[in-house]
């Protein structure tokens, strides 16, 4: 019997060693580089640029200086800006990737508005 009791405890201990490894992997998958709040406050940087770069994507190709629109999508896993000729109708435009940045793009993995502004303004910058 008492071999029973002490086998169950052996049991019972490696389950809850289990379980806390499990919830300590999960909470720590959930966390993000990014906070809620710090993606919609990329959306206060779309607006109209001047391309500094040439920008490409198959047979559409937007030149430097020209006046672009650009648009960023932000996710847990990646941000991306798309820029798109300025005198172009949204609806009839296409959307041309000119910069994607990962978590492991910035230190430490958090986001920093100072990087994400300095990479974005080697590619365009702000129509004043």
């Amino acid at each position: 019997m008492h071999f029973l009791k002490s086998h169950i405890d052996r049991t019972n201990k490696r389950l809850f060693i289990v379980v806390i490894i499990y919830i300590v992997l999960s909470l720590s998958q959930c966390s993000s580089y990014i906070t809620k709040e710090e993606k919609l406050s990329l959306k206060n940087y779309e607006g109209e640029y001047i391309l500094l770069q040439d920008a490409a994507r198959n047979d559409s190709k937007i030149a430097k200086g020209q006046r672009v629109r650009i648009k960023i999508n932000a996710t847990d896993d990646y941000i991306k800006v798309y820029a798109m000729p300025a005198n172009v109708e949204i609806v009839k435009g296409e959307w041309i990737l000119i910069l994607y940045l990962f978590p492991d793009d910035f230190e430490k993995e958090r986001f920093d508005i100072k990087y994400f502004e300095d990479r974005l303004y080697q590619m365009a910058k702000p129509v004043k």
